[in-house]
Order: C-alpha cells, then structure tokens, then sequence
C-alpha cells in the first residue's frame, strides 16, 4: 500500500464529531477550523486523494500541528492521528509542489543534521564548550554572529554547555543487584542533560541495577520523525536496532531520560510498519520503558530511603508522557516519596509548545502556550520546575532565562538523586 492510500486510510478513521477540538492546543489559541485535528485531517485526506494543489496556506496548517497527540486520547474513534501525522508529513515531503514552497528554516535543518551524525555532535559539544568558557560565544551574540548563519533561534534555545563527559559502558550494581539495563541518552541530552544522565545513572545503581550505555547508539529517530523524513527516521531506528540487539535477552530494560525519545522508541514498530516489516522492532519496542515508570516499579532496597529535600517544585507533565506513555502521575507519585518536598502538578493539560523543534519553526504559537502554562507560577512560589522531556526542558529554560527567573528547571529524577546523596 503507497503512502498516499494509507494516508487516506487512516484520515477515513475520523468521524468528524469534533469532540477533539476542546483539547487542540492551536484550535485553543485561533479558534481556526484549520488548526484543529479535524480540520488537518481533512486537509490531509484532501491531498492524498489529490482534490487540492499544496500551497503555503494549507501546509502552514498542517506543519502548525504540535503532534501533542491530546486530540488522539479524547478520540472515541480511537483515530491513529500521530501516524497520520507521520505519513501525511511524508507525502507533502515527496510531492513535487513542496519543491517549491519556504524550505525548513536553516537551525532545524543543521540541528537534524547534526542529530543524525554522532561523531560531529561530540566534535560541535566541545566547541560548544570551548566558545562558552572562552567568552566567544558572548562576542558572537554581540556581534549578531547567530544571526547571520540563520541559527539565532538555536542559539538562543540551547543552555551554558558543559564540559562534555565521558561515560563508561557499564556501570556495576551498588548492592545486591536485582537486574541489568540499558540506559538510552538518545542526543540531545547529553548536549544539554549531563546531570539527568548521572542522576539516572546513581538511582539506578543504588536500586541494584547494572547500567550499560552503549557507546554507538543514536538519535531515537523523533526530530526526522515529526518532520515526514521516515526513510531517515528508519535508518536511525535501525542504527539502535543493531546495537542494542544482541543483548538485549540479557537486559531486563532498556530505560529512556526523556519522554520524547520513549514514545518514539516504543512505537518503532508502528512508526516503520508502512514502509517495512521487521519482527525486531516490535521486540525493542516491548523493552522500552520511562526512567520513572521503572524506578517507581522496581523493589527499593531498605537502604534506599530518601532524605528531606526542602522545597517547592511545580511538576510540569510532556505531552508524550500523559499522551502517549499514558502515566501522567508517575513523576508526582515518585517525588511524593521525598521528604519536605512540595510538590504541585501544573493544571493545564495543554501543550508547552516545545513539540522537539517546533519552538524553533513557530515561535508565534510555541511562547504563547509556554507563557499560559507558567502563568499558575503568579500563584505558587517555586524553587524549581521538574520535567521529564529534554525539549520541554529547554523551551522552559529559555523562558526561566529572558525573565531572570531563579527557578531551576530540572528532570524529577535528579531531584530524587538529590535525595538519595547525589
């Protein structure tokens, strides 16, 4: 079956009953049929079936989709919208009038790049790095430097880049050990979450657990993903394939930081089922699991008890998380476990507007959504903002700095690290 026919199959899946509306993060904002599931879906079907030329108009629509997947939850019609949302993206991608239309703005284009590349991101880490320590990367922003190449936007997005870490492939049990797994750090979280990998690294230790990394895997596929590239997508899926694989009888998990890379890793067998038919997938898939969801399920040792951590924290919940994982009061039931820490849980169910580099494409909607989210901060005095998602993270980052916030922004498993004598 082409890709334009099971775009139109899964488009036919949508009763049109709009009961999706009142949780679309863009139709909440504009109030535009457009910008609503029901509308793309239309339009998407429209194209497959070829009733409409693609144009500006109509594809700023579709690429305006956060792919936060609340509409797929509500849906009674159990519409597969985040596969529509792939396939359709890879039809407009191949037809010929997208030659013609604004091409992909240059940051997100290097940043897939890079992604896909595992050797120049370690290599552009230490640069990173270097111009940070150096002061260069202050004289360049003066100098406009950013804006010049076209990746202003990703300048401004990324954090202070540490020093890059070496990790070792295995780390031993602390204690008696209760299993092995495998820790994915997928790419942009050793960029910008060096603290979330040793955090993870130090609970799962002091669980019981060997933890292996293994040094070649790569980008989990999300960012070509979101951007209708699936024969990129495929090629990094299978990268992780073959070096996670041989041993993975072995493993009791393969244990993932960042919600993002979990709900990618968890449906390769889905996501790939248009274009391939590989048992594989759907073996890795069944392995994978949240770092939360596994902490929380697996057996503390009496010696494991966490100490006081004075604070308040204001628990933020990805879209992948409560959408697609499908446990949204995981993190909050963990850290309940920490002494003296408040926690309180953000009440919109909305999307942050991060969607992996969506905050860097459509700014005019991405700050809107982050700034209706972090308004319930008018009324709780937070020391820091836990999130389980490396592109949330960031986009909260950016708002934290350009209003000099305090408040630290953090992944829950550091904070329960904290607790432990991290």
């Amino acid at each position: 079956m082409n890709i334009k026919a099971q775009v139109n199959r899964l488009a036919s899946q949508c009763v049109k009953c709009a009961l999706c509306l009142p949780h679309c993060p863009t139709y909440e904002l504009t109030e535009d049929e457009n910008e609503s599931p029901r509308g793309r879906i239309a339009l998407f079907q429209a194209y497959a079936n070829e009733q409409l030329p693609l144009d500006e108009h109509g594809k700023k629509h579709l690429d305006q989709c956060l792919g936060c997947r609340a509409c797929e939850r509500v849906c009674p019609a159990h519409v597969e919208y985040g596969h529509l949302l792939t396939l359709g993206r890879t039809m407009l991608n191949a037809s010929a009038e997208a030659k013609h239309l604004t091409p992909t703005p240059f940051g997100t284009r290097f940043l897939a790049w890079v992604v896909k590349h595992p050797r120049w991101q370690r290599t552009l880490q230490y640069l990173l790095w270097l111009t940070e320590k150096s002061g260069l990367r202050t004289l360049g922003s003066r100098l406009k430097l950013p804006s010049l190449l076209g990746l202003s936007t990703l300048d401004r997005l990324l954090p202070t880049i540490p020093k890059p870490l070496t990790w070792q492939s295995s780390y031993e049990a602390i204690g008696p050990k209760q299993g092995s797994i495998f820790l994915f750090t997928g790419c942009m979280s050793n960029w910008c979450e060096q603290e979330t990998i040793a955090a993870s690294i130090y609970v799962l230790r002091h669980l019981g657990y060997e933890v292996h990394l293994p040094p070649n895997q790569t980008c989990c596929s999300a960012m070509a993903l979101h951007a209708g590239d699936l024969d990129g997508a495929l090629s990094l899926a299978k990268e992780n394939l073959q070096v996670f694989l041989p041993h993975l009888p072995q493993m009791d998990a393969i244990v993932t930081i960042a919600t993002g890379c979990n709900a990618v890793l968890s449906e390769y067998d889905i996501n790939f089922s248009s274009i391939t038919s590989n048992e594989d997938f759907a073996t890795f898939s069944h392995k994978v699991i949240d770092i939360v969801n596994f902490v929380q399920a697996a057996k503390w040792p009496d010696t494991v008890v966490p100490k006081s951590l004075p604070g308040t924290v204001l628990l933020h919940t990805p879209c992948t998380l409560r959408n697609v994982i499908k446990t949204p009061f995981a993190p909050l039931q963990m850290l309940t476990r920490i002494p003296e820490l408040v926690c309180q849980a953000i009440k919109s169910p909305y999307c942050c507007g991060a969607a992996g580099t969506y905050m860097l494409e459509h700014a005019d909607i991405a700050k809107p959504l982050l700034k209706h989210l972090l308004s319930e901060l008018d009324d709780i005095q937070a020391n820091y903002i836990a999130t389980s998602n490396v592109g949330c993270a960031l986009h909260i980052q950016q708002q934290m700095r350009e209003s000099n916030s305090a408040i630290r922004v953090i992944h829950p498993i550091t904070l329960l690290a904290r607790a432990l004598g991290f």
